[in-house]
C-alpha cells in the first residue's frame, strides 16, 4: 500500500525559478566554472594531479605557512578533513610540514619549491581564463562583475586573505590588462569564492537556527535537484552529475535526517523513487524565506542598485556559459 504524500509547499515551476535565480546559487555556479577552467589548463600542464578539493589548501596557504587549524577554519571545514586534503597535497610534493618559528612545538604547512612554481604558473593561467570570459561575455561585463564583487565585499567588510596565487602579488593594480588589453582581476575567481562562501555560511546559520541541523553541502546533491513530485535515483544522479553509487550514498543519509523517503517505483518495481518527505517540504519552506532574509540582509548593507548590478552581471554570465544552476557536483574525488 503507498503512504500518502506530503502537499508541496510551492509548484515545480516556482521553485525551479527561485534555484535558478538564486544569488548563492550563481555565485556558485560561476565559482566552480572559473575553478573547472583552471583545472582544465592545469591538466595540459605538469600539475594534473591537482584535484578540486585541493583548493581548500591551496587558496588559504600563507607563502610564509599557516597551522592546520587556521586553514580549516578559512576554508570552512572540520580539522579533520583539512587534515587529509594537506596529507593529500603533502604526498604530491606541493607542501610540506616545517616547525612553527613562532612555536617550536606547533607545525605549520608551506609550500614547497614545487608549490610555489604551482602558484608562479598559475599567473598566466588566471590570465588566459580572463582573456576568454572577455571574448565570451564581453570585456565590458567582466569588468562590471569585478566591481560589483570587489564593491560588495567591501561593503559587507569580507576578508580576503592574502594568500596562495594572490600572495604572490601583493601589490598588483586593481586595475590591470593582459597583454591583449583585456581587463584582469587577480582576485577574481577568489571574489567569487568568498562570497559564495559567505552566503552559505549565512545560509548554514539561518537554517540552524530554524531548526535544521545535520545538513551537509554532499547533501545538496539531493536537496537541490531533487523534484517536487520526486524522481527516480537514476535520474537524480544524472541530473546532480554523479554516479548512481554516489547519489544512493546521499540519499540514504538525507532520509536518515528525515528529508527525503526512497521507495520501490510503482511503475518499475526495478528502479526506486526519492521524495520530500513532510519534513523535506518544511526544508524547502524555510529554505526559500531563509533566501530572502539573505537577500533582505545584503540589500540593507550592499545597497539595493548594488545588489541588483550584481544579480544582473551573474545572470549574463550564467546565460551566456550556460552554466548549470543549481550546480552539478561532478565525479566523486
Amino acid at each position: 500500500m503507498t503512504r500518502p504524500r506530503a502537499v508541496p509547499p510551492v509548484t515545480q515551476a516556482f521553485l525551479d525559478r527561485v534555484r535558478q535565480d538564486n544569488l548563492g546559487h550563481r555565485l556558485l555556479a560561476l565559482a566552480t566554472d572559473f575553478e573547472a577552467r583552471v583545472l582544465k589548463h592545469y591538466a595540459t600542464m605538469a600539475y594534473g594531479d591537482i584535484r578540486p578539493v585541493h583548493g581548500a589548501v591551496l587558496r588559504n596557504l600563507e607563502l610564509q605557512g599557516t597551522r592546520l587549524t587556521t586553514l580549516a577554519q578559512r576554508a570552512g571545514i572540520t580539522h579533520r578533513a583539512m587534515a587529509k586534503i594537506v596529507n593529500d597535497i603533502n604526498s604530491l610534493g606541493y607542501i610540506e610540514y616545517r616547525s612553527d618559528p613562532e612555536d617550536g612545538r606547533a607545525t605549520v604547512i608551506v609550500f614547497t619549491d614545487q608549490g610555489l612554481q604551482l602558484l608562479n604558473d598559475s599567473s598566466p593561467v588566471i590570465e588566459h581564463i580572463c582573456d576568454d570570459y572577455a571574448k565570451e561575455v564581453g570585456g565590458d561585463n567582466l569588468q562590471s562583475l569585478d566591481h560589483c564583487l570587489r564593491a560588495a565585499i567591501d561593503k559587507l567588510g569580507i576578508e580576503v586573505t592574502n594568500t596562495g596565487q594572490q600572495a604572490l602579488h601583493p601589490q598588483c593594480p586593481s586595475r590591470q590588462t593582459t597583454h591583449s588589453g583585456t581587463y584582469l582581476s587577480n582576485n577574481l575567481g577568489r571574489y567569487l569564492t568568498v562570497l559564495a562562501k559567505d552566503y552559505d555560511h549565512r545560509c548554514t546559520q539561518i537554517m540552524l537556527e530554524r531548526g535544521h541541523k545535520g545538513i551537509r553541502f554532499d547533501h545538496l546533491a539531493v536537496l537541490s535537484h531533487l523534484d517536487v513530485m520526486g524522481m527516480k535515483h537514476s535520474t537524480l544522479a544524472q541530473r546532480a552529475g554523479i554516479s548512481l553509487q554516489a547519489i544512493g550514498k546521499q540519499v540514504r543519509a538525507v532520509e536518515q535526517l528525515g528529508y527525503v523517503v526512497s521507495e520501490v517505483d510503482s511503475d518499475d518495481k526495478r528502479a526506486r523513487r526519492i521524495h520530500f518527505s513532510a519534513k523535506g517540504f518544511q526544508f524547502i519552506a524555510d529554505l526559500l524565506d531563509t533566501f530572502e532574509q539573505i537577500k533582505a540582509d545584503y540589500t540593507a548593507v550592499v545597497g539595493r542598485q548594488n545588489i541588483r548590478s550584481l544579480q544582473r552581471c551573474l545572470e549574463i554570465f550564467v546565460d551566456q556559459l550556460q552554466l548549470p544552476v543549481p550546480v552539478k557536483h561532478g565525479p566523486e574525488n
